[in-house]
């Protein structure tokens, strides 16, 4: 029984330790651009993207394979998520505005 409850805790500090270790770096919106264009994180990172513009956009995160994730539309000032759990490189393109594109490389 002694053993188990050792076991079991030190399952919950690793569990703690990867959670602990993603981070959430944030992409700005403005003027059609996002700031950064390029941006390097950890597997398991999140990115938010806050939209400072004054029109609504619609973020799409590619993945190496080509394959689309829509974030759905945002309105201005509203917030959109990504988290980015497989290395690799990914474009976040907008749908609405096509000049609107950003590279995320995950390790």
């Amino acid at each position: 029984m002694h053993m188990r409850i050792i076991t079991a805790s030190f399952a919950v500090m690793a569990l703690l330790a990867s959670t602990a270790q993603a981070a959430t770096l944030n992409v700005d919106q403005n003027n059609l651009k996002f700031s950064p264009n390029t941006l390097t994180v950890k597997a398991g990172d999140t990115v938010s993207y806050l939209n400072n513009d004054d029109v609504t956009h619609n973020i799409n995160v590619i993945d190496a394979e080509g394959d689309p994730d829509d974030k759905g539309l945002q309105k201005p000032k509203q917030t959109i998520t990504a988290k980015f759990d497989k290395p690799g490189e990914y474009q976040v393109r907008c749908a609405i505005h096509p000049k609107m594109k950003m590279t995320v490389t995950v390790q």
